[in-house]
């Protein structure tokens, strides 16, 4: 039984469509998703938060955030293919070797915002203290 808050393959496909591969089964998305999920608890992220009186699920956003980037490295978009051509096999590349690996999609980076602004990330890892 799915709840309404519930990240399942279904609510992936359509927000994101065109990335999705026809060819990607539910269960491999339900994987990503689990995977998601995990990677989004682990880096602290409340289920929810309270901004001007409205709710909002900052687990869920970031889980599905967190599973579309992970579809986009999985796919072509991230080995950093740009364009293809069939015929007399032509293959362009874009140059990602100087992106960190969420900012290789704008889902990891829509997952580095919630991160940052609610997850662990705005906790200071390394705190100077003079003496």
């Amino acid at each position: 039984m799915n709840t309404a808050d519930e990240v399942t393959p279904d609510v992936l496909r359509t927000i994101g469509d065109s990335l999705i591969s026809k060819k990607m089964s539910d269960e491999t998305l339900t994987a990503l998703i689990d995977q998601a999920t995990l990677i989004a608890e682990s880096d602290g992220m409340p289920e929810q938060v309270k901004v001007r009186d409205k709710t909002i699920p900052v687990l869920r956003m970031a889980t599905i955030d967190m599973a579309l980037h992970l579809v986009t490295v999985i796919g072509k978009s991230g080995q950093g293919v740009l364009s293809e051509k069939v015929d007399v096999l032509e293959r362009h590349y874009a140059d990602i070797s100087d992106r960190g690996w969420l900012n290789s999609s704008k889902w990891g980076q829509l997952y580095m915002w919630l991160y940052r602004r609610y997850g662990e990330g705005s906790t200071p890892r390394i705190a100077v203290i003079p003496h």
